[in-house]
């Protein structure tokens, strides 16, 4: 088999696997952070197994696709804008071989499409939404989060990598 032709059909088992993945965020409605995190490592694999520009397409497919079969659309946002993309962020990322910058980018990309999606969920969602909790807590804990997510990301990375199929 071809080089394109075993790109095109991983990106078909990748999609797949995104969707199945996505939709069981909302069947599973407990740790919808962590199904969250497994769908978006999905982007990662793609991009070791393939290349960047399959792995965007295997992005956009799958969140067309999360768009129209998964009932809950804030997960569709989530996805879409925050976690789903983030693993070929991660990636141009850390082409830099700069960590300290490294760093600063992927708070920044964070700290952005956090507030993007709050706006959006507020917005669409749910209009009256207000916060009960200190906000700067919020924050810090976030990214304190995004921090050991980002850490997670690159232990299963670098396991993949290193028992590569």
């Amino acid at each position: 088999m071809n080089n394109k032709s075993s790109y095109i059909a991983k990106g078909g088992l990748f999609v797949t696997l995104s969707v199945i993945v996505l939709y069981l965020t909302t069947i599973l409605q407990f740790n919808t952070l962590f199904m969250l995190g497994v769908a978006s490592a999905i982007i990662p694999l793609c991009l070791i197994s393939t290349n960047l520009n399959n792995s965007i397409l295997v992005f956009a497919a799958s969140s067309l696709l999360c768009y129209f079969l998964v009932p809950v659309k804030s997960i569709w946002v989530l996805y879409t804008f925050l976690f789903g993309p983030y693993g070929i962020v991660k990636f141009l990322l850390e082409r830099l071989r700069n960590v300290p910058l490294e760093i600063i980018l992927k708070l920044l990309y964070f700290n952005s499409l956090t507030l993007l999606n709050f706006y959006i969920y507020k917005s669409f969602f749910v209009p009256n939404f207000t916060l009960n909790y200190n906000i700067v807590l919020i924050i810090i804990g976030a990214q304190f989060a995004f921090y050991l997510f980002d850490y997670a990301l690159t232990v299963f990375i670098n396991s993949v990598r290193k028992y590569r199929f």
